[in-house]
C-alpha cells in the first residue's frame, strides 16, 4: 500500500514539475512577444495613420466622382430636352405660316425655361 501511494506521489510530481516548466517557457515567449509589440507599436501606429488618410481620401474621392456623375447626367438630360425641344420647333416651323405663331410662343416658353 506505501509503494502504491509512493508511486502516486512521485506521479504527480513529476506532472508538477513538468507543467511548471512548461509554464515558465510560455511565460519567457509571451515575455519576448511583448517586447517584439512594444518595439513595433510606433510603426503600428504610423501605419494606421497612414492607411486611415488613405481611405479618407478614397472616400472623398469616390464623393466627387458621384457629384461629378450627377452633374453629367443632369447636363446630358438638359441636352436631350433641348434637342427634343428644338426638332418640336422644327417640326412645327416646316408646315403653314399659322404654326408659326405657336412655334414662337413655344421657343419663348423653352427660353424662359432654360434662363430660371
Amino acid at each position: 500500500m506505501y509503494f502504491f501511494i509512493a508511486i502516486i506521489l512521485i506521479a504527480e510530481l513529476i506532472i508538477t514539475v513538468t507543467a511548471i516548466c512548461l509554464i515558465m517557457n510560455l511565460d519567457k515567449k509571451i515575455n519576448l512577444a511583448n517586447k517584439h509589440l512594444l518595439e513595433f507599436r510606433p510603426k503600428l501606429y504610423n501605419q494606421v495613420a497612414m492607411i486611415k488618410t488613405a481611405v479618407t481620401k478614397f472616400v472623398k474621392t469616390l464623393h466627387n466622382i458621384g457629384i461629378q456623375a450627377e452633374e453629367k447626367k443632369q447636363q446630358y438630360l438638359l441636352s436631350i430636352i433641348k434637342n427634343i425641344m428644338i426638332y418640336i420647333l422644327l417640326f412645327n416651323l416646316k408646315g403653314k405660316s399659322k404654326k408659326c405663331i405657336s412655334a414662337i410662343q413655344l421657343a419663348s416658353a423653352i427660353k424662359e425655361c432654360f434662363n430660371n
